[in-house]
């Protein structure tokens, strides 16, 4: 079996759902579209398990291998933070700086969930969303030919035009808000 599908018969048994996947399997499928390894694609599969569930990263590193932990760590927030945008300001640089793969994982995801809302499946948040914004900037900044980054920013000036509470991409990184 391939990597990618081990990742992902081992976050359908952590989650227990088939319905809990749609999510993990959009990013994998956009990692993998844009270029990402075996060991990328696995770690979208598992990208939110450690938060989502009572998985651990040595568990992750046992069966999936020590990079697919290391990426899923660095898309693991660091929870001792209690304020919200600092807690997410730490976790975009601590993805930014973890790497060209983790970067990709981590704009992946959030133009995975950009989608979601827009489609109706996930509800709209105005935090989040400048959260979105915030990483378009972030990533762009350090990473202007990183795949995925234009997807991004269409998907947020969509969300944007449909009166979705977006905060402009240009907006200083470590703004409040």
């Amino acid at each position: 079996m391939r990597l990618p599908q081990d990742a992902r018969a081992f976050a359908a048994e952590a989650y227990g759902s088939e319905e809990e996947l749609e999510h993990p399997a959009e990013v994998a499928d956009l990692v993998r579209d844009a270029g990402g390894d075996d060991e990328l694609e696995a770690a979208a599969y598992l990208h939110d398990l450690v938060e989502d569930t009572n998985v651990e990263l040595p568990q992750i590193a046992a069966e999936l291998g020590s990079r697919v932990a290391c990426l899923v760590s660095a898309m693991t927030e660091d929870e001792s933070i209690s304020d919200y945008a600092e807690r997410k300001e730490e976790h975009r640089c601590r993805a930014r700086d973890s790497g060209r793969d983790a970067s990709l994982l981590f704009v992946a995801d959030k133009l995975s969930n950009a989608r979601r809302m827009r489609r109706g499946q996930k509800e709209p948040d105005a935090g989040k969303l400048r959260h979105y914004a915030r990483t378009l900037s972030t990533m762009r900044a350090a990473r202007p030919d990183l795949p995925l980054l234009d997807e991004l920013e269409t998907e947020l000036t969509d969300a944007r035009g449909e009166g979705l509470p977006v905060s402009a991409p240009g907006r200083r990184q470590d703004a409040p808000g």
